[in-house]
């Protein structure tokens, strides 16, 4: 066809010519290269809405406590444990039939956490009402790996069923239902989730127990005993009022992050170690000030422990939230752990 064209006319009729390879690789080379700028960008982005929506969870967290005590007049105990659980002055050893750990009779097998006892001031009063306190709480996983448990191995599910000695022995644990349905309150978007940290069942939050111990001492076992005498701000049965802050609310650490995949005593990491209403000797839901934020010691750490850079978020008894550096002086930390050590230190 070309053949019947002019000169001029064949001259215009260039075909249209493509990429070469060598400039479809240059193409994507650089757009290899703005992905790699731009996705810090977007990662710290992500990462701030994250910690700003952790920042949020604690807040309210501080709020339904405040209301716990006005309407109940006192914070909520760090654990809980109905009367009739253990029989004599202290629970350590004494637990009753029904609420004892099988493998030891030193600790409970399902006593309630915190959380479970603040949900009506979180808008979960309908979770509430469906949790029985009187027979023990229901967890469909109980990571432990070293003691009574061996590496990896999961205890639960803990009391499927009521135990023997308990009015409805042998029906279904009626607290299944709300072991299970756990609000979006508790979960920290930054966390990353454990081999059994569901998030239905694990909880991201944890409240301060003690404090200002040597050698980062965690001062066992805030589940099963109150002496020597607990200084943060709950453990078993804990009835701590505003006027026992004598720090000053502003000056001492109510709740902070424990991540459900960190470490929590006998339970390793990326295992599951918070579930959401139980609690048994590993002290579900508790932490201590006196290991420094992000610590941790392969089987036995209840520190703060979060999934965010380089430190943690915490709220103060005053309800204002700081994100603390995993740098902060151990002096300060220490003392902000306490809520009567007579510490002089500055809140973040």
């Amino acid at each position: 066809m070309l053949a019947f064209l002019s000169p001029r006319a064949r001259r215009l009729h260039k075909p249209a010519s493509g990429f070469t390879l060598i400039e479809l690789l240059v193409v994507i080379a650089i757009i290899a290269i703005l992905i790699g700028l731009l996705l810090p960008a977007v990662q710290k982005v992500r990462e701030a809405a994250a910690r700003m929506k952790c920042t949020n969870n604690l807040k309210q967290l501080g709020l339904a406590s405040h209301n716990h005590h006005d309407s109940l007049g006192s914070f909520p105990p760090g654990v809980w444990a109905p009367p009739g659980s253990w029989v004599g002055a202290t629970p350590n050893g004494n637990w009753a039939s029904g609420w004892s750990d099988p493998n030891n009779s030193c600790c409970p097998w399902g006593a309630f956490s915190w959380a479970a006892r603040i949900l009506p001031y979180v808008e979960g009063d309908n979770l509430y009402k469906n949790i029985n306190f009187n027979v023990p709480a229901y967890a469909p996983n109980v990571p432990e790996d070293t003691g009574w448990g061996s590496p990896g191995s999961d205890r639960g599910p803990g009391q499927p069923v009521i135990p023997a000695g308990l009015p409805g022995a042998g029906q279904p644990n009626p607290n299944i239902l709300a072991a299970t349905n756990m609000p979006k309150l508790f979960v920290c978007p930054s966390a990353v989730r454990g081999r059994m940290g569901f998030e239905n069942t694990m909880k991201d939050y944890a409240m301060f127990y003690d404090s200002g111990r040597a050698n980062f001492s965690e001062t066992c076992c805030p589940e099963r005993s109150s002496a020597p005498a607990y200084n943060g701000m709950g453990w078993i049965n804990s009835t701590v009022k505003i006027a026992d802050v004598t720090d000053g609310t502003s000056n001492t650490m109510h709740y902070g992050e424990k991540a459900n995949w960190a470490n929590q005593s006998w339970c390793f990491d990326g295992s599951g170690c918070n579930e959401f209403i139980w609690v048994h000797h590993q002290s579900q839901g508790l932490i201590t000030g006196s290991q420094p934020p992000n610590w941790s010691v392969k089987g036995n750490s209840r520190a703060a422990t979060s999934s965010h850079t380089n430190g943690v978020v915490v709220l103060f008894v005053d309800g204002h939230v700081a994100f603390v550096p995993n740098n902060i002086d151990l002096t300060t930390w220490l003392g902000l752990g306490t809520r009567n050590g007579s510490e002089v230190v500055s809140p973040p």
